[in-house]
Formats: structure tokens, C-alpha cells, sequence
């Protein structure tokens, strides 16, 4: 799998210049950034779940790794070992008046809030449950040279384009490459946007919700 090293290292061979090295991670960095709130195959997800516990409302990292960085959250579902449901979503300033209501007790959550970067259900859950979390989330950020994840795998080549398209304008002075990089980049996001609706297509016509 490769690094943000190796992500870097290849910047600098395709630059013929090994002395931009911090200026070459600040551009992969803000290549990422600009990019990782487009949804695509690997920032989405559907599959991963967590237990609740019984008398915590809460819920963050020590959760789900990906909660404190989600983006957006599409819906959450809740299994009982018997049913399936989706949960209600309210904002932060309903659900605390809810939550707050005199009638407050445990139960199985029907309601949810996401503020902060955690997960608050009502009522808070007398058992444990199964939440699925439909979302749109963060990668771990790229800190450290060993580290890798799909902006330096299956997303390499976007990043690398516009890292090298801002060391182009923001470095370099070179309007003629960072054009080239231009036009390089709107076909491989193309490409990655047409993987993530290939991924996720159902194959059936749905309508449309008015």
C-alpha cells in the first residue's frame, strides 16, 4: 500500500525537484482537504456498526473511530435482534429539551442528535443495540510519512495532480503547468465519481422524492 512518502516522492520525481519537500506535503494536505468533503466510495459507508450501552447516551470515538469525523450523517438504523429501524433526527436545541423533559427514562433510542462530534440518543438505551450509521466521513489524517489510506491509494492520482497544480501556481510560478494539471484533474475526478455511483447503483429505476 502506498505512504504519504511514497505520494511525495512521486510529486518530486514528476517535478524534477527534491528540495520542496514540507512544500510538497502542505500541497498534498490541502489537496485532501479540498477534496475530502466530495462523497466518494471509500469517505461513505453503510457497513460499519457499534453496540450501545445500557445507561450511556453518548457515544464517540470509543464507539466508532469514524464518529467525531463525520460530515455528514445520512441516516442511522437500529436493530433490537428482532426489527430494523431508521431513527429520527432532531437538532441539537429540540433534542435537549427532550432529552431533558421530566419524563426522561431508558428505553430502546428512537431519536438522535449529532453535535460535537458525538452521537446522542433518546431515550437513552436500557440494553445493548446494533446502530448502523449511514455516513459521510473524514479519512485519519496524513501526519506522519508511514502513513497511508485511500487519498494515497485510490485517490493518488487526483491528489497528486492538484498537489502539484498548487505547487505550480503557489510555488513555482508555472501558469502553463498548473493548466495542464487543470485539465488532468477534472478527468480523474470524473473517473472517481463515476466508480463511486458504479459502486453504489441498485441497478432499479427509483423515483422521484418531491
Amino acid at each position: 500500500m502506498a505512504t504519504f512518502k511514497d505520494l511525495q516522492d512521486r510529486i518530486a520525481a514528476d517535478l524534477t525537484r527534491d528540495d520542496l519537500v514540507s512544500q510538497t506535503k502542505d500541497a498534498i494536505l490541502d489537496a485532501v482537504k479540498h477534496y475530502e468533503t466530495s462523497r466518494f466510495f471509500f469517505n461513505t459507508t453503510r457497513r460499519k456498526t457499534f453496540l450501545t450501552v445500557a445507561g450511556q447516551d453518548s457515544y464517540g470515538a470509543a464507539a466508532l473511530a469514524e464518529l467525531p469525523n463525520i460530515i455528514q450523517l445520512d441516516r442511522i438504523f437500529i436493530r433490537d435482534g428482532i426489527s430494523i429501524y431508521p431513527l429520527d433526527r432532531m437538532e441539537a436545541d429540540e433534542f435537549e429539551f427532550l432529552a431533558g423533559s421530566p419524563t426522561t427514562g431508558n428505553g430502546k433510542p428512537s431519536v438522535f442528535t449529532y453535535v460535537d462530534g458525538a452521537l446522542m440518543l433518546y431515550p437513552t438505551p436500557a440494553a445493548v443495540y446494533t446502530l448502523r450509521p449511514h455516513m459521510h466521513f473524514r479519512l485519519p489524517a496524513l501526519s506522519d510519512d508511514t502513513h497511508a489510506n485511500a487519498w494515497t491509494n485510490e485517490a493518488e492520482q487526483l491528489i497528486r495532480a492538484h498537489a502539484k497544480m498548487l505547487l505550480y501556481l503557489d510555488l513555482l510560478d508555472d501558469m502553463e503547468g498548473a493548466q495542464k494539471m487543470q485539465a488532468k484533474i477534472d478527468g480523474l475526478k470524473s473517473r472517481l465519481d463515476y466508480e463511486t455511483s458504479a459502486r453504489s447503483a441498485t441497478g432499479r429505476i427509483q423515483g422521484t422524492e418531491f
